[in-house]
């Protein structure tokens, strides 16, 4: 059976959240990274359930991707929306499966009316910023901190 992407169901969500929890074991300093995961999929099921995708396998979910239209962009007053999260199971990492979910977040908010995509990723995200550089994205913004 091929790869699909479809939209969330509910036996689905608990097997998101293991995936995300899976990825996090490599992310020790996101220690409340699930709590806002969780909030993200509640508040996606509530507001926006459309963009939440899932990457099924065979039946199973393998992957996720919440998209999310944010209206006016703040800086360039463009329609954009933003890629809040992607996971994907460990053992399909490298079988194309997190940029198959990335081009259909895209199309889901091209359908949307958006004309940008926007998302965040951690400064410890490693290869994962090596995705979204080749697949177009560009630094726009510095978001920086400081231990006070």
């Amino acid at each position: 059976m091929p790869l699909v992407v479809r939209r969330v169901r509910v036996q689905d969500l608990s097997l998101i959240e293991a995936l995300e929890q899976d990825t996090l074991r490599s992310f020790p300093a996101r220690k409340r990274w699930m709590e806002t995961f969780r909030s993200l999929l509640e508040r996606s099921l509530t507001e926006e359930p459309e963009g939440l995708l899932v990457a099924d396998y065979d039946g199973r979910a393998i992957g996720a991707a919440i998209a999310r239209v944010r209206g006016a962009h703040p800086v360039t007053g463009e329609e954009h929306g933003r890629l809040e999260a992607l996971t994907v199971a460990p053992a399909w990492r490298s079988h194309g499966v997190k940029e198959r979910l990335l081009k259909e977040a895209e199309a889901y908010l091209k359908s949307r009316g958006c004309r940008l995509m926007v998302t965040t990723l951690q400064s410890d995200a490693g290869a994962e910023g090596d995705l979204f550089k080749t697949s177009g994205f560009k630094v726009a913004s510095w978001e920086l901190e400081r231990a006070l």
